[in-house]
């Protein structure tokens, strides 16, 4: 009888140990791993070359998140020593063609983005940030840079030279369909060929 009475002791203690250890039914571990998932470095979008944007030097846009418009993303480029700091200025959805030669095709709108780029890096930089950029709808497709100026600004020119510390400020100009929601804008430096690529999110 007695060594019954222990046998149940030690169950109790066991089922007392585990719901100490598991006292909300959940697995601790998981827990930590769902909110590392909801950093802002776990949410970075994969570019061109398969990397993310690592989230470093993040200033606040629109609605306090740097994945917005307004916000500044730094990445780095394909050499040593190349980083830029990255602002999605603005953004226009129609943009307006500032002559009357260049209109979008039939059953297409232009839409643009504004970027502020500052060479934050160790090294000069040169680069043709037009072909960096890409405009994606809801339905997931990617627009690349058109030709033509935009009546909200100037656009870059073909090739930005920046030594250390200096910025450049231009419109890309994208035609994009009629039917087309634009969702996000991204930027990859070294023309489109780095591994890291900065992503912002537009107001739906």
């Amino acid at each position: 009888m007695r060594r019954q009475l222990l046998t149940a002791a030690a169950v109790i203690v066991l089922a007392a140990t585990a719901t100490a250890c598991n006292g909300d039914g959940t697995d601790p571990a998981a827990d930590a791993s769902a909110s590392a998932d909801k950093s802002p470095a776990a949410q970075g979008n994969g570019g061109q070359g398969g990397g993310q944007d690592k989230g470093q030097g993040q200033d606040k846009g629109q609605g306090g998140d740097a994945h917005a418009v307004g916000g500044k993303l730094t990445l780095k480029g394909k050499k040593a020593g190349e980083q830029l700091d990255v602002t999605l200025k603005g953004f226009a959805d129609p943009a307006h063609s500032d002559n009357k030669f260049n209109k979008p095709s039939a059953g297409k709108r232009f839409v643009a983005a504004q970027f502020e780029l500052v060479n934050t890096g160790t090294v000069a930089y040169s680069d043709s940030p037009s072909s960096g950029a890409k405009v994606i709808d809801e339905q997931g497709q990617s627009f690349t840079q058109t030709m033509g100026g935009v009546t909200e600004g100037p656009k870059f020119p073909v090739t930005v030279n920046l030594a250390q510390g200096a910025k450049a400020l231009g419109w890309v100009v994208f035609s994009v369909p009629e039917s087309s929601k634009t969702a996000k804008v991204q930027f990859t430096m070294d023309g489109g060929f780095a591994n890291e690529t900065g992503e912002w999110t537009l107001k739906k």
